[in-house]
């Protein structure tokens, strides 16, 4: 058995349905000499999964097991550690998700894996894209709020020559004579109208390049930086609903990366800024007129019944029992039995499958005291 570190959320292996599954957080360190514990922070993980399998399942992960020793033996995994890493696995695959934000450590074996770190981590536009766009080409690049790097993309799709080739529009020649054996050609659009013509074909190509390729498949916010006229045109024909509206009006040429990223991280931070308070104006205006709450038993039948909208939960809080999503009853239990998983996780799995949205906040800005809040659909 192999690990895949992967980006994709959810991940198929996710739906699969085999039970148990092994949810693994590892709150790393990225500085010497911290990092150097890294390995036996993960060996202690995996101990306390282990202890919580029963005998006859244990034989079951058998190799998944031995892929763990093999991780917390090899020293180029640790090498690449980002602030946290989720690992998950069941007895046929193991998946690792190199997480920017913080997590707290811990090991959960139980029906469905422990989603709500990733979830945390894939809100708040913790990944995004970044366009950078010119007459005749674009860079793309993968940013988080800790660094950006280019994503390579083929001159055939990056560049106007590449795209368009001989397509290129040519000046339309009409002929008319004015005496004798002389005449004289009009040009119907000039080179100006020729160069307008070709950007919007290359720009079209861009943007659904970008959408078909990226956007659909990583589902995170794309951000446009370029000259601010072709910022215009760009979104006069962009069809990307993964397009933020706010961008960087700049030649991306004149910047290195580092300011490039600087810029990126301001408009993200206002965006999201922006968006959290709506979110809590949201509740606290739903609350109001009854259509919020932040009472569990209630919160839990709602979502039986396919009426949360937005579920908020504390981040780092884990509720251990079980939640039936068809009676949104909840029964208590003790987080080290294997049929005991978090009942916030299994909240946010099932308003997620039902078309609803999940936030992971801070405890400082939860809408209310509680460590869980929702707000009813209309």
């Amino acid at each position: 058995m192999n690990y895949q570190i992967v980006t994709e959320f959810p991940h198929p292996m996710m739906e699969k349905g085999k039970r148990p599954v092994i949810s693994i957080y590892v709150d790393t360190h990225i500085k010497k000499p911290d990092r150097l514990e890294n390995p036996i922070r993960f060996k202690n993980l995996v101990k306390e999964a282990q202890a919580s399998l029963k005998e006859k399942e244990f034989k079951g992960f058998k190799d998944l097991f031995s892929l763990f020793k093999e991780m917390e033996e090899d020293a180029l995994f640790w090498e690449g550690a980002t602030e946290s890493m989720a690992i998950l696995g069941d007895e046929e695959e193991c998946i690792v998700y190199k997480l920017p934000v913080n997590v707290k450590s811990l090991a959960i074996v139980s029906d469905s894996y422990y989603i709500k770190p990733i979830l945390r981590s894939f809100q708040s536009y913790g990944h995004y894209h970044v366009l950078g766009l010119n007459r005749d080409n674009f860079i793309l690049f993968e940013a988080d709020r800790y660094g950006i790097k280019g994503i390579p993309v083929d001159q055939k799709d990056a560049t106007m020559e590449g795209v368009l080739g001989t397509e290129k529009t040519a000046p339309h020649l009409s002929v008319a004579s004015i005496g004798g054996d002389q005449s004289m050609y009009h040009g119907h659009g000039g080179a100006k109208d020729e160069r307008k013509v070709d950007q919007e074909k290359f720009f079209r190509h861009v943007d659904t390049f970008i959408l078909e390729q990226y956007s659909k498949t990583n589902k995170i916010p794309l951000i446009l930086a370029g000259l601010d006229e072709h910022q215009g045109e760009f979104r006069k024909l962009s069809k990307n609903n993964y397009l933020i509206a706010e961008g960087i009006k700049i030649d991306v040429d004149a910047l290195d990366k580092k300011t490039l990223h600087e810029k990126v991280q301001d408009v993200m931070n206002k965006l999201f800024e922006k968006e959290l308070q709506e979110r809590l104006d949201n509740f606290s205006a739903a609350h109001a007129k009854d259509l919020g709450s932040d009472d569990l038993v209630q919160i839990g039948r709602a979502i039986a019944e396919g009426k949360v909208a937005t579920l908020y939960l504390e981040e780092n809080t884990v509720h251990p029992g079980l939640f039936d999503p068809n009676l949104g009853s909840i029964r208590q239990g003790e987080i080290a039995d294997p049929r005991v998983g978090d009942v916030y996780d299994d909240m946010a799995e099932v308003v997620l499958s039902r078309g609803g949205e999940v936030l992971i906040l801070e405890k400082e800005y939860m809408p209310t005291e509680s460590d869980v809040a929702a707000v009813y659909r209309y």
